[in-house]
């Protein structure tokens, strides 16, 4: 995965048209959850991540983060960078631009926006997610927050795409022990949302035509 202009160009078309969505979400849907429909409840707290695409020695690159375990919501998890919307956002792709250079230093005006994922609603913690798709030309210079973010976990989209990228591992969460499918890296497990988003970008990715010579 070299051709990072034809990849670039692809993202930009793809993520304009019809999404995946839902079918995609729930490769990676944990065992005995549901997709559950976002309401016009008011309090639904409306979140931008921002999945970080970028070149670095002849590969593609996404970037995760491990959150605190002083977290109140997601303790200890993986997730993209990014969090809730505030009144000074336009919107939410503003809102994962600032969080991600809050939480790790990627300057806003350093991303093209190539597009938007579908959005996922997570009922434990009332949160309505808005994946934004942004292309870096090259390494963003990364500033850990480490009041925010506990490590920063960089991963070659190759790594993700492979037939057996998809996992099954047992997790400890507050309701005891849990089958879940999941991603793993070096060690890392990305599960839950972080896993059903990125779920759904590699089903789009993996949709690009390959060129021929």
């Amino acid at each position: 995965m070299t051709d990072f202009y034809q990849i670039q160009s692809y993202l930009r078309f793809a993520l304009s048209h019809s999404l995946p969505g839902e079918k995609a979400h729930r490769l990676l849907l944990p065992v005995g959850r549901k997709l559950k429909p976002v309401t016009s409840d008011l309090s639904v707290n409306q979140s931008g991540v921002l999945l970080t695409l970028f070149p670095d020695n002849k590969e593609l690159y996404t970037c995760f983060i491990r959150r605190p375990e002083t977290m109140k919501n997601h303790a200890g998890q993986i997730s993209f960078p990014g969090g809730r919307q505030e009144e000074q956002d336009p919107d939410l792709i503003a809102t994962a631009l600032r969080e991600s250079q809050e939480e790790v230093g990627v300057i806003p005006s350093s991303i093209d926006i190539l597009g938007r994922l579908s959005p996922l609603y997570v009922p434990v913690s009332n949160f309505f997610i808005s994946p934004v798709v942004g292309w870096s030309e090259s390494k963003p210079d990364f500033q850990i927050n480490h009041t925010e973010v506990d490590d920063l976990i960089l991963v070659p989209v190759n790594e993700l795409l492979a037939p057996n990228a998809i996992q099954t591992t047992q997790i400890e969460t507050r309701n005891g022990p849990r089958e879940v499918p999941c991603f793993r890296f070096n060690g890392h497990i990305i599960w839950g949302a972080t896993a059903m988003i990125f779920s759904e970008f590699r089903e789009v990715l993996k949709q690009m035509p390959v060129r021929t010579p």
